[in-house]
């Protein structure tokens, strides 16, 4: 899988969130590193929700870490057709699912 891959798969995640047609991004393992771009996947999905003008913040250890959105910039998802009202301040978006 090529870098562009796995930014499309995390971004495609990130997007059914960011649209309300899901509450969360299911991970099994926010750690993992990504060979092809030496990035965990924690950080793919902080990227992802920040191009999209969201950022969120991640807490908790092991299977018991999520992330949670902190800011929000209302005119860069506006810009993009996103609507600000679907996310809230607080609001789990990221969410560690055991095997």
């Amino acid at each position: 899988m090529d870098k562009n891959s796995v930014n499309t798969i995390y971004a495609d995640m990130v997007s059914s969130v960011m649209q309300g047609l899901q509450k969360y991004v299911s991970v099994n393992n926010l750690d993992a590193l990504i060979t092809e771009t030496s990035m965990s996947t924690r950080e793919h999905i902080r990227q992802a929700f920040l191009e999209n003008g969201v950022e969120v913040e991640f807490s908790g250890k092991g299977p018991f870490e999520k992330g949670v959105v902190i800011d929000m910039d209302e005119e860069v998802m506006q810009q993009l057709g996103l609507d600000p009202e679907v996310l809230r301040f607080g609001q789990t978006v990221v969410r560690v699912e055991a095997d």
